[in-house]
């Protein structure tokens, strides 16, 4: 085969690997925000606050609402995963331990019990809010969404 040939499918190559992985991380980004609006729906109706009070929220399941996951699908974006790990997470480190440390601090402001403004906060501070009703109403188990809060 000649060096031109050669040279042109590593382009072709590449761009399809490039392709994939930002299909890959599309899908996983959609997950992620669909666990979120789960857990936010979940702690507002839990406390007796309508979802549909938060502009956020509802904006963020209509734009999750559209994605059409399957067992498949999931299992073939994690072994290409698995088969690319994430040049950041090599070291070993935790993404979950790296999110849980960005979150922690909006997180505590609520460990008071005091409600952020559904009008108009962002989904990452819903999120934060939602995580820490865990906390405050201990009678109600943990689903285990994967982020837990520090109180120090």
């Amino acid at each position: 085969m000649r060096a031109s040939h050669k040279k042109r499918l590593a382009r072709l190559v590449a761009a399809l690997d490039e392709a994939e992985e930002e299909m890959v991380g599309r899908r996983t980004v959609l997950r992620f925000k669909d666990s979120v609006c789960e857990i936010i729906r979940d702690a507002m109706e839990r406390r007796g606050i309508d979802p549909a009070s938060s502009r956020v929220l509802l904006d963020l399941e209509t734009e999750v609402a559209s994605f059409i996951d399957t067992p498949d699908l999931e299992a073939a974006d994690n072994a290409w995963l698995d088969a690319h790990p994430h040049r950041e997470w090599l070291d070993g480190e935790d993404p979950w331990d790296s999110l849980a440390e960005q979150i922690d601090p909006i997180a505590l402001r609520y460990l008071d019990g005091s409600l952020p403004d559904f009008r108009f906060a962002s989904w990452w501070r819903l999120w934060a809010w939602a995580v820490v009703q865990y906390r405050l109403l201990p009678a109600i188990p943990d689903k285990g969404y994967g982020v837990s809060v520090k109180t120090s």
